[in-house]
């Protein structure tokens, strides 16, 4: 006879795989979805419209090596503007299925070519893309002053207030970001790890959320309070700001606001001075607290100066210090291998990073102070 403890172990085992089993039906459910199917999701999930679908759909993996189920299909009263319907499977603990659509995509570029049409020059100097998921339009600049964020923005504006009077919805991000010469390499930099980039999604289907200059407005108020943000962190560009409006930057990001303990343990804040990232200080931060600490040998400004060490050397930091990349090698995620900035102790190199940073331990050494978030 079998033991009554093997027994109970034996069904709670069966217990478990019978719940394991029930979970992967009920989250698999039958397969792709049919064409049908995926007409029931555009309607109910993108658009309220009649939809014409394609009988026939191709099979293709996407950049993932997941399974994908692909469908032609355009607005009943709009067949010029084709996108696809997408049932796509991935594999993770469970087979799941999920839908995507490249509507929001096909009716910017339709969009958009007839805003050209209609204004040639309505877009100067801005780019068009796609985002990250290939689902929505980008459109971005570039500006290298803070004069050039209203011009960007009302552009901007402009197609938002066209593509919202149209008969159908479309959803397109746009993002502006500061050129940050001296702490980025243009030609090296990928657009979306700008400190100062931001980004608005336009296209809000209810017209009290997106009305009129809304989303100018707000891409105005984002992309001005991120350089000032910017430059209170890297100590360039203050020129620019009044020294109210570089207080409030440091305000707004008041998380990135941080203390400075000396060697007899006083501690103590500069309130106007903020951290480029939670454990990273700028070269032009360093200089600032140097100079406001008063026992430093410093000489120079923000953006490039030497000063006497703790342990006696004599450092020097700039920002037109950097080893550039090597075009030829890619980082893990594809990208271009970036060059990395450095500062001389004496005639040395120390090699940094991709960004003119210094985290708390260099920090620690160079100067004998430390420094730490207010929240940490």
């Amino acid at each position: 006879m079998m033991d009554h403890n093997i027994l109970k172990k034996s069904l709670r085992i069966a217990a478990v795989l019978s719940f394991f089993l029930f979970c992967a039906f009920a989250f698999s459910g039958c397969g792709h979805y049919s064409n049908r199917e995926a007409a029931e999701w555009f309607q109910e999930n993108v658009v309220d419209e009649g939809i014409m679908v394609s009988k026939e759909y191709t099979d293709r993996e996407n950049s993932s090596g997941d399974a994908e189920r692909v469908w032609t299909a355009h607005l009943k009263d709009l067949p010029e503007v084709e996108f696809e319907l997408i049932s796509h499977r991935t594999v993770s603990l469970f087979v799941t299925y999920d839908m995507e659509t490249t509507y929001h995509l096909e009716m910017g570029r339709f969009y958009l070519e007839n805003y050209m049409d209609s204004s040639p020059s309505a877009l100067s100097g801005l780019e068009t893309g796609t985002d990250v998921s290939e689902e929505h339009l980008t459109v971005s600049g570039i500006y290298d002053t803070a004069s050039e964020i209203d011009t960007i923005c009302r552009e901007m504006g402009n197609l938002e207030d066209y593509i919202a009077a149209q008969e159908y919805p479309c959803q397109i991000t746009y993002a502006l970001a500061y050129r940050e010469p001296l702490t980025f390499d243009a030609a090296e930099e990928p657009f979306t790890m700008r400190y100062t980039c931001v980004s608005e999604d336009g296209g809000a289907s209810d017209p009290d959320i997106l009305n009129a200059g809304t989303l100018a407005d707000t891409l105005q108020n984002r992309a001005r309070n991120a350089f000032a943000g910017y430059a209170a962190a890297y100590r360039l560009e203050t020129d620019q700001f009044t020294e109210d409006q570089l207080d409030a930057a440091a305000g707004q990001y008041g998380s990135l606001r941080f203390s400075i303990t000396r060697p007899d343990g006083t501690e103590l804040c500069y309130p106007e001075l903020i951290l480029a990232y939670y454990d990273s200080m700028s070269f032009g931060c360093l200089y600032e607290v140097l100079v406001r600490e008063g026992t430093f040998q410093v000489s120079g400004t923000p953006e490039e100066f030497t000063f006497t060490a703790a342990n006696g050397s004599v450092c020097s930091f700039s920002y037109s210090y950097r080893v550039p990349g090597n075009s030829s090698d890619e980082t893990s995620g594809g990208m271009p291998r970036l060059g990395s900035f450095y500062y001389l102790s004496g005639e040395t190199k120390v090699i940094l990073t991709d960004a003119p940073l210094i985290d708390s331990e260099r920090f620690s050494a160079l100067t004998g102070l430390t420094f730490d978030t207010l929240d940490h």
